[in-house]
């Protein structure tokens, strides 16, 4: 219980630096959504041993962590239809989603966390949910 406590007042330093990497990367894309996805991925990371166990066992990088747990959180919002104006097409918080998803992925992919083919292929599940759900 005490551990648990201490979590939640003093985050891990893997926890603060991946938000670090978070809001940086947020800051520079995100202006609709920027609340939204900040909050959510900001409650992801912060189950600390899962963000701990990525960064010093998986030895993921903290801005690939935060751009996994980024696109995750956007990858769900954006295949729910809740940002549709109607099937197939977003409004202005899903447009400015889906342009923080590409520029998550082009950020993967430039960093060499992920190759040309799964880019292409996570850009083509995201246009294939936005096409099926609204």
């Amino acid at each position: 219980m005490g551990h648990y406590i201490l979590s939640k007042i003093f985050p891990p330093y893997e926890v603060k630096v991946t938000l670090g990497e978070v809001d940086a990367f947020l800051n520079q894309h995100a202006f609709l959504c920027k609340d939204v996805v900040r909050s959510e991925v900001a409650s992801l990371a912060k189950v600390a041993d899962k963000t701990v166990h990525s960064i010093r066992i998986d030895h993921m990088k903290p801005d690939h962590l935060a751009l996994v747990l980024i696109t995750n959180v956007l990858g769900r919002h954006l295949s729910s239809g809740q940002h549709h104006t109607y099937r197939g097409v977003l409004g202005m918080v899903g447009s400015d989603m889906l342009k923080v998803w590409s520029a998550a992925i082009s950020r993967l992919k430039e960093r060499g966390y992920y190759s040309a083919d799964e880019a292409d292929q996570d850009m083509q599940w995201i246009r294939d949910q936005v096409k099926a759900v609204g």
